[in-house]
């Protein structure tokens, strides 16, 4: 028997994924100004501070009246006053008075309904409903939306414009968030170039951490990208120890091959890092990896490859900054839709293929790139879903349901 290292056993996506996110709690929560919510993460509800409306409003511009009052064809009424949004009427309307309103007007005591301003006539004081007023009315009652003490958005909420504008309307002026995951990302390599550098012989210009530390900013968090690490476990020691005390998480590109050059993993081993899992049945994603820290620092492994890494982004990076943002984890979500192309059968691996799917009468369909070689970044610039082949899935010929991972806008002509 050789005495050599043991190769670490691989493992299903599934199962990685079920490792990644267990035991994971959310960072720590903040105070935040409701104009500073936008993309944070709720850690606690939000409760309305006032019913919305506080008090029963007019929907449309025209009149308050009594029903009574408008029971038969041309009923004529006095008017008695006006009551735009912002100035409610402080009398009250009594049998035979109306008064002119606006939309979001406070309806005045003694008013039960409001006629449109296209069924009724006014002449000087004098206000004729055309027809006898039945069926809607035009009132948002108080309360319509929702009562004071009311839950109006839950914790674990990511905060959209329309969110904001909800709390807004709660009168909430302070939100409380989780904050922002600290994310840094390093690429790893001594063949690696900044863009714009100087490119030797055998040199690969850093593309994977630009895309990596921007798609962890869109996900939420606080993202930078550190220095390219070298090909030596000392100097790679000596940079990342002062690094991982601001980071709440660790992602790392390349490094992690199989042979003399697998440096990162025991970099991190020599910084107290614990190996949770070192290889993943998922194509593309082999050399994912992941370990942890006792007092909590995380570290991602994502393959050198820059269209690999962004895939790999995608299925394991953003459930695993989703759980540390406090948002549920929505790895598992797929979209069922018709495949628009034949796919081939596919090998022992899970896989997820690049792809562009839109939307056609009958629903959404969906067809893989062309070139699929983990080489290439095209076809991910082009893609808007992840197309799932579960292990030895046989082929899918047009017209079959596949499974997608949206991660993109979806159009009604296919993308090129």
């Amino acid at each position: 028997m050789s005495g050599g290292p043991r190769a670490p056993s691989m493992i299903a996506y599934g199962e990685a994924l079920s490792r990644l996110l267990a035991g994971l709690n959310p960072v720590s929560a903040e105070t935040i100004a409701i104009a500073d919510g936008l993309g944070r993460v709720l850690s606690a509800p939000v409760m309305a501070a006032r019913a919305h409306p506080p008090v029963s409003v007019s929907a449309m511009d025209g009149y308050a009246v009594r029903s009574a009052d408008v029971a038969q064809s041309q009923s004529r009424l006095t008017m008695i006053g006006e009551a735009p949004a912002g100035a409610p009427f402080e009398g009250a309307v009594r049998s035979g008075e109306t008064v002119r309103i606006f939309t979001g007007g406070w309806l005045p005591r003694g008013a039960d309904r409001v006629v449109i301003q296209e069924n009724a006539e006014r002449s000087g004081a004098i206000v004729t409903i055309k027809e006898p007023q039945t069926g809607d009315t035009h009132i948002r009652r108080a309360g319509l939306e929702f009562e004071e003490g009311a839950v109006v958005l839950s914790a674990g909420e990511r905060l959209n414009g329309a969110q904001l504008a909800l709390a807004a309307t709660a009168n909430a002026a302070t939100l409380g968030v989780y904050k922002k995951p600290r994310v840094l990302v390093v690429a790893s390599g001594d063949e690696l170039v900044e863009p714009g550098g100087r490119l030797a012989a055998g040199s690969i210009i850093n593309s994977a951490a630009y895309a990596v530390e921007a798609l962890a900013i869109e996900w939420g968090a606080a993202a930078r990208r550190g220095e390219i690490l070298p090909d030596q476990i000392d100097a790679c020691i000596r940079r990342l120890a002062p690094l991982i005390e601001t980071s709440d998480l660790i992602v790392s590109i390349g490094g992690a091959s199989v042979g003399d050059y697998d440096i990162i993993k025991p970099a991190f081993d020599g910084l107290g890092f614990e190996r949770v899992f070192e290889k993943v049945a998922v194509k593309p994603g082999k050399p994912v990896w992941h370990a942890r820290r006792a007092d909590g620092a995380l570290v991602l492994g994502l393959p050198g490859n820059p269209a690999s890494a962004l895939a790999c982004s995608w299925l394991f990076l953003a459930p695993l900054l989703e759980a540390l943002s406090g948002q549920k984890a929505r790895a598992g979500d797929y979209l069922k839709v018709r495949a628009a192309a034949s796919i081939p059968a596919n090998g022992a691996r899970e896989a997820f293929l690049r792809g562009v799917a839109w939307i056609e009468e009958g629903g959404v369909v969906a067809r893989p790139d062309e070139k699929q070689d983990s080489s290439l970044l095209g076809p991910f610039a082009r893609a808007n879903v992840l197309i799932r082949r579960a292990p030895n899935a046989p082929a899918a010929n047009p017209g079959d349901i596949i499974d997608v991972r949206i991660i993109g806008p979806l159009g009604a002509t296919p993308q090129k």
